[in-house]
């Protein structure tokens, strides 16, 4: 499920988040943040490869390609859950002073599940890390109708 138009995107949309939020909170840092929230998260997706791949070789058009989803059935992707991005948030209310830094996070990682959402078109609590777990992180239960 995963384009270099795709990173491009979230990474378009990490920048605008962090640039909206440095600006109302005058710390520049809120860029970073939201960057590492919004863009880098996808790393996970190397995990799902390399268990499928049994830790092998890496080929980056089959990587791109992302059948090894539905060649392996499962999906991991740890790193994205709506619960993450609330807890971030909710961390920026409770610790007033950093919450230039917890917003950024949060919201940033928000931005990417919604686009995730809405671009990969699965069943709506796909992207909660609770549904996949109490699923099994089984990919044919997330019904993703994304076109590659």
């Amino acid at each position: 499920m995963r384009t270099l138009a795709d990173e491009a995107v979230h990474l378009t949309l990490s920048l605008i988040v962090g640039i909206v939020l440095a600006i109302i909170f005058g710390n520049w840092l809120a860029i970073l943040a939201a960057i590492i929230t919004g863009s880098l998260i996808d790393l996970d997706h190397f995990v799902d490869y390399f268990i499928y791949k049994k830790f092998q070789r890496f080929n980056l058009k089959e990587f791109l390609a992302s059948d090894y989803f539905n060649d392996f059935g499962k999906t991991y992707i740890l790193l994205h859950g709506f619960e993450y991005a609330l807890a971030l948030i909710v961390l920026g209310v409770i610790f007033f002073d950093l919450r230039w830094l917890f917003f950024s996070l949060g919201i940033s990682n928000l931005v990417h599940l919604i686009y995730d959402t809405i671009y990969n078109k699965p069943i709506w609590p796909t992207y909660f890390i609770s549904f996949r777990v109490a699923k099994n992180f089984n990919h044919k239960v997330f019904d993703f109708k994304c076109q590659r």
